[in-house]
């Protein structure tokens, strides 16, 4: 999958807020509608259950990463607009549910210990097992929706700036 780079989306989606705070809300409704394909499509690609192990509590650092459950997987699928400053993706579809995270990337890093190359192993093919492949099957289908929405997002900003000479 390519990343597709449209320069000046953040500013279009952050003048959308300054010029009516609800052309803003009406534009994440809608960000969020065009995203849905992916989003369906990853949380049907997880299952109901994984290694036998994983429905088990287990934290680290004090931070609770298991039981997996697929309910709290698919719940974890969300999409996120951020136009912050240090924002490297302005339109994005990710994980919040650690464990479900763990499942889908784990192994990218690479260099882990026995028992965690069995762990990868056991977990059934390369890192990124859910979201890429979801993203990837409907990429076209949603750049295409997104690239319109934001055309038309754009289109309503230039219309409502009003040059004052």
């Amino acid at each position: 999958m390519t990343n597709v780079e449209v320069i000046g989306v953040k500013d279009v989606i952050k003048e959308l807020r300054q010029l009516d705070p609800e052309l803003r809300k009406q534009f994440n409704k809608d960000a969020r509608k065009v995203a849905e394909p992916i989003i369906n499509e990853a949380k049907g690609n997880y299952p109901a259950k994984y290694l036998s192990g994983m429905a088990r509590m287990w934290s680290q650092r004090g931070r609770q990463l298991f039981p997996y459950n697929q309910r709290d997987a698919q719940r974890g699928v969300v999409f996120k607009i951020d136009t912050g400053r240090r924002a490297t993706s302005v339109l994005t579809v990710i994980q919040k549910n650690p464990a479900a995270a763990i499942i889908d990337m784990a192994g990218k890093a690479g260099g882990s210990n026995p028992q965690g190359a069995r762990f990868i192993q056991q977990l059934f093919g390369s890192p990124s097992r859910v979201m890429w492949p979801a993203a990837e099957s409907k990429q076209d289908e949603v750049t295409n929706a997104m690239m319109e929405l934001v055309k038309e997002a754009a289109q309503t900003v230039e219309n409502r700036i009003v040059v004052i000479k």
